[in-house]
């Protein structure tokens, strides 16, 4: 109750909001001496008068906004009882014996059914704004968990904050001093200026060094601070700062701040839960890079073996030899070495490929190019390294344009064309076909051999050779996990299959859309 009473003494109204329940008062007594005086007249009422006076009052107190205008109005009932409808008629007499006591009673009675609707009626004010509160409340909990950024986490934090109090907020992430993100949302424009104003940034400071609310809160600490501080805080951590400012400060009750920390604890939740899945992902993507060194050991254990082992033998059978051999068998030999030397290069491509978009820190730099460019610079670079190779190429008439990185993509078509052409079994023509859907590019490359053994076709971009020798299949495991890693750095999507006339289709799929800038540690985009 003190609470309460202290609070009534806090309110300010304007001399407007004086004067309308001033006269909603006056209205009010009139219209109930009015009705008073009829049903005297009628003989329908003559002892209970003052019941009248009693509905008036908790008209008043129900229909103004204080307490005061009840009690006026139950002094008003008391001298119009007296003057109207007690004898001496017309004139205001307490003398009379036994008048005060019954006056003095009618008076405590008006001025107790006054106090109890004015509190009612700011109980049920207050019970009002705590359900819509506590819907807001549900609805922030239901936005925080499709959240996935922080700063989606803050703008959802700063968009409930201002629905629920009605005022100007502002949300620091971090030290309000050099904040990670900083949010405002103001009722008026000049609330802006002061949430900028040096007075303000540092109470905002020392509320995050505190770890306490500072500002206004109920009493006013701070020499021409206008706002309220409140800590994004648990015990051990201070995530940022709310900053709340209203436009009649001392009219703002305690339950405004409590239920605030409710909502801050709400948006806790969330920040800490992103840094667990942040944390989740750091050691998913340890573990993936930790599986793609695997299959980088593997590989190079697998498919640079061999031609060096070649080379080697080779080299030392022409020094050892080299009088005493053929010139057929001799340039044999050199043509091995020169072939086996250029799987080395290409082997060394795909490791600085592979290595450019999965090293600590690095970033898929994406460019607008021309479709059409990226392919005839692929098919021209295979034809260079298998000279009797059939490749037939199919683009759309329209002119694709596609953000990526044109070194990378077209390392993954040379690596899909190589394949089909070591691999397929067969010297029938490659397919190599660019078609678009939508906001897509699609490449697919197409041989007529043996297809792909339906076991392997679940795994085949995890950098596996399977049981396949590595003489004959030199490269297909790590080729293909390069691909795979490259394409979903470009937030594509890449697949393989065994098609109904013979022979397997590898699909990849580009967005035509997009961000210019994908970090693979990170997989985020506007880098």
């Amino acid at each position: 109750m003190k609470d309460f009473l202290r609070q009534l003494k806090r309110v300010k109204l304007s001399p407007s909001e004086i004067l309308y329940d001033l006269f909603k008062t006056i209205l009010v007594f009139l219209i109930a001496t009015s009705f008073a005086l009829c049903v005297v007249e009628m003989n329908v009422i003559s002892d209970n008068i003052f019941g009248v006076y009693m509905l008036a009052v908790a008209v008043t107190s129900v229909i103004t906004s204080g307490f005061i205008w009840g009690i006026l109005s139950s002094v008003g009932g008391v001298v119009a009882v007296n003057f109207f409808f007690t004898y001496p008629y017309f004139a205001i007499n307490f003398s009379m014996a036994g008048y005060p006591v019954t006056f003095a009673l009618l008076l405590l009675m008006s001025v107790l059914t006054s106090a109890l609707t004015t509190r009612v009626k700011k109980a049920a004010i207050l019970s009002a704004n705590r359900e819509r509160r506590a819907e807001n409340l549900t609805e922030m909990s239901n936005a925080l968990l499709s959240a996935n950024t922080l700063n989606k986490i803050m703008k959802i934090t700063l968009d409930y904050f201002f629905e629920s109090n009605q005022c100007s907020v502002v949300a620091y992430l971090g030290n309000p001093s050099n904040p990670q993100i900083k949010l405002t949302k103001t009722m008026q424009a000049q609330d802006e200026l002061i949430f900028e104003s040096p007075l303000e940034v540092q109470i905002a400071i020392d509320s995050f060094a505190k770890n306490e609310i500072t500002g206004i809160v109920l009493e006013p600490k701070v020499q021409n601070c206008k706002g309220t501080y409140i800590p994004i805080s648990t015990e051990t951590k201070v995530y940022g700062v709310i900053g709340l400012l209203f436009e009649k400060p001392d009219d703002v009750l305690f339950d405004t701040y409590k239920f605030s920390n409710i909502m801050v604890s709400q948006t806790i939740l969330a920040l800490e839960r992103q840094a667990i899945e942040e944390k989740a992902q750091l050691i998913l993507l340890e573990k993936e890079k930790e599986k793609m060194r695997s299959n980088l050991l593997r590989a190079v254990s697998h498919d640079l073996r061999t031609p060096l082992t070649c080379i080697l033998g080779a080299s030392t059978t022409l020094q050892e030899n080299k009088d005493k051999l053929e010139e057929a068998i001799f340039d044999q030999l050199l043509s091995d070495i020169h072939h086996d030397a250029q799987w080395l290069i290409h082997m060394v491509e795909n490791l600085l490929s592979i290595t450019k978009i999965s090293s600590e820190h690095a970033k898929v730099k994406k460019q607008d190019e021309i479709v059409e460019e990226i392919v005839a610079e692929s098919v021209s670079r295979i034809h260079k390294r298998f000279p009797n190779s059939t490749i037939h190429v199919s683009v759309p008439d329209e002119l694709l344009i596609v953000p990526m990185d044109a070194t990378l993509i077209e390392q993954v078509l040379i690596n899909l064309l190589e394949n089909a052409i070591r691999h397929s079994g067969t010297s029938l023509p490659i397919r190599l076909k660019v078609s678009r859907d939508e906001n897509e590019a699609i490449f697919t490359v197409t041989d007529y051999g043996k297809g792909i053994d339906p076991a392997r076709l679940s795994t085949i971009f995890e950098g596996k050779s399977g049981s396949i020798s590595a003489d004959s299949n030199r490269g297909l495991g790590i080729g293909l996990s390069i691909c795979k890693t490259i394409i979903l750095a470009h937030n594509g999507r890449i697949a393989a299959k065994n098609h109904s006339c013979g022979g397997a289709s590898f699909t990849f799929v580009l967005p035509m859309k997009g961000d210019l800038c994908y970090d693979y540690e990170s997989k985020n985009t506007n880098c």
